[in-house]
């Protein structure tokens, strides 16, 4: 190869490599501009999952909040026709809304019934005292009318009380010295009365504690009012010693009446809140349609029916709410629909699900069907009504259930998830079934829990009238006087002539008690 043809080759060889390094600078070039727009794209991406996670973590608080603000409403949209809240605490909404009863209308006229026996005063026959009113003249002529002659005699009784006045009696108790050891004897004081120089006799011992303890008057009013009628000063120290008096004398009563609870066929059970010595205690009741007794507890479950001393050895149907202490016990039980009636008007009335109307006109349903078989003497439904019932509430069970999924577990969250308003009682419904349903297969077990709550209402009255207890003692001592008074009232007994024996120490048994 010459000369000529080598620097040919050189020249395009380096020509070649000029190339090749003008297409490695723009490939440089371009990487770095890749690189570059690598990086830029790496940020937009962080910035883009920051943003996510935000956007993530706004939606949660989103949710979070939604829910607070659905639950807040679900509460605000409470009262006392859709749930266990009582009507003093509706307030005053806009709209009022009228109270809506639970109960069916009878269809009968208001006032007395047709055999309905009145109260009408009527006159006696030999009166305590007779006055003759005689007419001097005549009122058309002025007529002396001393020497004519009787046409007719009209009578006019009235009723009226006669001065009240305390009677003051004087005891005057001999004491005599024996003459063979002279000993001194004193005679025997009748019952009630101590060597105290002045008291109190037991009728108004008696007035006293039936305005404390029946009509719940604060003491200071009781006090008043025995003060303005007999002219006389009666201390609120006075009053407490008669309750405590009458409570003493009542107890082997009051162990009778929890015997009797403890054997009876079906029993009531209910408890409310109360305020012993501006602290929260709990007033529990056991009662049936002839006996009630109380007890103040400052808990609220199964410690205090233990203390009760009656479910521990209850064999019967016991009528409660779903208060998870009561079924604890071995006795058969039955739960009050009238709370779940309430809570399925809240369910339809706030989210408009149709099972919940349904559910609660089938209850309805049931509860007019037994009343009827009632009435024609039958003491069961026929087995197939029974499945047709039970199979329509399983049906609707099952139809919430489907319109109510239970809510997903979040990742990373720990606990349950919470369950909504309707989830939660669809669980009860279909886990408490034969215990809501237990009055159409027993026609002894009624279809709420309203004499136990008839029976506290009172007692939750007292409260706002005179305010909280300051003692244990004085609650204890209101408790057993209103368990006896209540289980009198309910046996058709003289309330005064009751509250009368116990003070004098005698207490009466109740009537269903002696015939025993």
């Amino acid at each position: 190869m010459n000369v000529e043809e080598l620097a040919k080759e050189l020249e395009a060889e380096r020509s070649e490599n000029q190339t090749l390094r003008n297409d490695l600078a723009k490939a440089l070039e371009g990487l770095g501009r890749a690189n570059a727009r690598i990086k830029e794209l790496e940020g937009q991406v962080a910035e883009n999952q920051t943003l996510h996670n935000d956007l993530t973590k706004a939606l949660e608080g989103l949710e979070r909040t939604n829910a607070r603000i659905k639950e807040l409403e679900g509460q605000a949209a409470k009262d006392s026709h859709n749930s266990s809240k009582p009507p003093s605490t509706n307030g005053f909404k806009e709209p009022i809304r009228k109270t809506q009863s639970l109960r069916e209308k009878s269809g009968k006229k208001s006032g007395g019934q047709p055999g309905h026996v009145g109260k009408t005063l009527m006159m006696v026959e030999q009166p305590d005292q007779t006055i003759l009113l005689t007419p001097a003249q005549c009122q058309h002529c002025q007529q002396d009318l001393s020497t004519a002659s009787l046409s007719r005699t009209e009578r006019v009784q009235m009723f009226d009380l006669p001065s009240v006045r305390l009677q003051v009696t004087e005891y005057q108790v001999e004491v005599k010295a024996c003459p063979c050891c002279q000993a001194e004897t004193r005679a025997d004081l009748p019952d009630g009365l101590t060597l105290a120089s002045a008291q109190y006799g037991p009728n108004v011992k008696t007035l006293a504690v039936y305005l404390a303890c029946l009509h719940l008057l604060p003491l200071a009013r009781v006090c008043q009012i025995l003060s303005d009628l007999f002219a006389t000063t009666f201390s609120e120290a006075s009053v407490l010693a008669a309750c405590q008096q009458g409570a003493n004398a009542i107890t082997p009563v009051l162990k009778r009446i929890q015997t009797a609870l403890q054997t009876s066929l079906v029993m009531h059970n209910d408890e409310t809140g109360f305020r012993v010595n501006k602290k929260r205690w709990w007033l529990h009741v056991a009662a049936t349609c002839w006996f009630t007794l109380y007890l103040a507890h400052p808990k609220r479950g199964k410690e205090a029916t233990d203390a009760m001393e009656i479910l521990p050895h209850f064999r019967g149907t016991s009528v409660h709410d779903s208060l998870a202490s009561y079924l604890q016990y071995l006795c058969v039980h039955a739960l009050c629909n009238a709370h779940y009636l309430r809570e399925l008007t809240f369910i339809f009335e706030r989210f408009e699900q149709l099972w919940a109307k349904e559910m609660k006109a089938l209850l309805l349903e049931i509860k007019a069907c037994v009343q009827r078989a009632r009435e024609q003497g039958m003491t069961g439904l026929p087995e197939s009504v029974k499945q047709d019932f039970e199979r329509r509430y399983t049906e609707l069970v099952q139809s919430g259930m489907a319109a109510n999924p239970p809510p997903q577990k979040r990742i990373g969250k720990r606990g349950a998830p919470k369950k909504s308003d309707a989830l939660n009682l669809l669980i009860r419904l279909h886990q408490y079934q034969d215990l809501i349903l237990r009055f159409m297969h027993d026609f002894h077990v009624p279809f709420d829990n309203n004499r136990a709550e008839s029976d506290l209402r009172m007692m939750k009255l007292r409260q706002k009238i005179s305010g909280c207890f300051r003692t244990q003692t004085g609650v204890a001592i209101f408790c057993d006087l209103r368990s006896y008074l209540s289980t009198m009232q309910k046996q058709g007994v003289h309330l005064l002539t009751a509250l009368r024996s116990a003070i004098v120490g005698s207490p009466l048994l109740p009537p269903r008690l002696v015939a025993e």
